[in-house]
């Protein structure tokens, strides 16, 4: 019998599948829930057995970064509902700015939007920052939106420690040096990612969009960036960002937040009113309801 993939609970299946990542896979719960958990494989040859192991490493990896999370939460950062040994509980949200970024069908994000995403990000970045964490693999894919198309970023499964190696490496987000090889996880990293985030929603297309993969990569190892004139309000900071010229996420929040009329100390405020508005009776709900299906699922394995 060939390899086949083993779900985590006995009720799900391929109805219930959402979508896989390098990490693992998303299966539907609920309206309100997905579970990620690893990739395993039932009879897996010998080639797959290192993928296996890899995919479930990601995933603890990804509960040890949430975990924290749970204990310091952000308003803009996908909050883990429960960790279980077969993944993790979250919170479905409304679809990722990647794919609200290509369905604009021509139609113009307002700037107002752009502008909220652009803080919300670098609140976010600042906030992880804090913790001692880099995210590692910022793009677009992996930055969700919320019914209010508030930005969560999510997918903490290479996430490292300030100073760390980098694990992931997606162009043309991630910073690379003219051998493709990528420096220490820190704010010269993030900063590049965000840049290139930043770009993406201000000009709804990846930087250089038009030059074939191998020619992006080279261009953005060669510090050459695509022109940001036009956006007189966060061209400056893309460009400053892509060539690593601030010292921390905080200071590229700061830059953010004066370049929009505000402080650091009123973007803190903004924070705090936002996480004091959070769901917390929803989480708790949330919890429950996993916990209930966790329940139902036991009696079912036991039969």
């Amino acid at each position: 019998m060939g390899p086949t993939l083993r779900v985590p609970f006995p009720s799900l299946s391929s109805d219930n599948w959402l979508t896989w990542g390098a990490a693992g896979h998303i299966y539907g719960i609920s309206a309100n829930i997905v579970l990620k958990c690893p990739t395993i494989l039932n009879n897996p040859v010998p080639g797959q057995i290192k993928m296996v192991e890899e995919s479930i490493g990601k995933i603890e990896a990804e509960k040890a970064v949430y975990r924290v999370l749970m204990e310091s939460p952000h308003p803009y950062i996908l909050q883990c509902i429960l960790c279980v040994p077969e993944g993790i509980f979250l919170r479905r949200m409304e679809s990722t700015l990647a794919a609200r970024l290509s369905c604009t069908q021509g139609a113009a994000i307002p700037p107002e939007t752009q502008e909220r995403w652009v803080w919300q990000l670098a609140s976010a970045l600042t906030w992880l920052e804090r913790l001692g964490f880099v995210h590692g693999d910022l793009h677009p894919g992996n930055i969700l939106l919320d019914g209010n198309e508030d930005i969560r970023v999510a997918d903490f499964d290479t996430a490292v420690r300030l100073g760390d190696e980098l694990q992931a490496a997606s162009e043309p987000f991630c910073k690379m040096d003219k051998k493709f090889k990528t420096p220490l996880a820190g704010p010269v990293t993030e900063q590049f990612s965000f840049a290139s985030c930043v770009y993406n929603i201000r000009f709804a297309q990846w930087p250089w969009h038009n030059l074939e993969e191998r020619d992006r990569v080279q261009r953005m190892a060669r510090n050459e960036f695509p022109p940001v004139s036009e956006d007189l309000l966060f061209g400056e900071v893309m460009m400053k960002a892509w060539h690593g010229e601030y010292g921390s996420m905080a200071a590229v929040e700061e830059d953010v937040l004066t370049r929009l009329g505000r402080t650091m100390a009123e973007g803190e405020a903004l924070r705090l009113e936002a996480l004091s508005k959070g769901d917390v009776q929803l989480y708790q709900t949330l919890r429950a309801e996993c916990e209930e299906f966790i329940a139902k699922e036991a009696l079912k394995a036991r039969r």
